[in-house]
């Protein structure tokens, strides 16, 4: 399984709700106005559920399901000094997914750095470190169950 990180942790609410919808309308082919028939609700209540950032936790889910994205949980679990981790399956990382880990890695550093030297703001720090920590923690978990690898339907 090749993991897909994200550049960096959404940093707002409005950001994360934004990329989940624009994942949802670009690989999954849903409009604002199909996403809220699915969800059984209305595009004026879902526009304003994500312009006032007031989505009910029952329908965050939903959300989450049929964009196809994780966004909205990956700043919710950031704002909270945590970090949201995909499931591993155990199975050995590909030189790909090692590639990908690097390059995520040093634009952490780099924003790092960049805030060290007043060249990088907050926000964009914070978000880079997230997807940096979200990063190792897939591939440290992944490790832990490589003995017990589990098997694709």
């Amino acid at each position: 399984m090749t993991t897909r990180h994200s550049p960096s942790v959404p940093t707002s609410l409005r950001q994360a709700f934004e990329l989940d919808k624009a994942h949802a309308a670009k690989h999954r082919r849903l409009s604002i106005e199909r996403l809220a028939e699915l969800m059984g609700t209305t595009p004026a209540t879902l526009y304003k559920w994500i312009e006032t950032d007031a989505m009910p936790a029952r329908a965050l889910l939903a959300w989450q399901h049929l964009t196809g994205a994780n966004n909205v949980a990956r700043y919710l679990a950031s704002a909270e000094g945590g970090v949201l981790i995909k499931i591993p399956t155990g199975k050995a990382p590909t030189a790909d997914d090692v590639h990908l880990l690097q390059t995520t890695l040093n634009a952490a550093v780099g924003a790092l750095l960049g805030f060290m030297t007043g060249e990088t703001d907050q926000a964009t720090t914070l978000g880079k470190l997230g997807a940096g920590l979200e990063a190792l923690a897939w591939h440290r978990a992944n490790v832990a169950k490589a003995d017990q690898p589990e098997l694709e339907f």
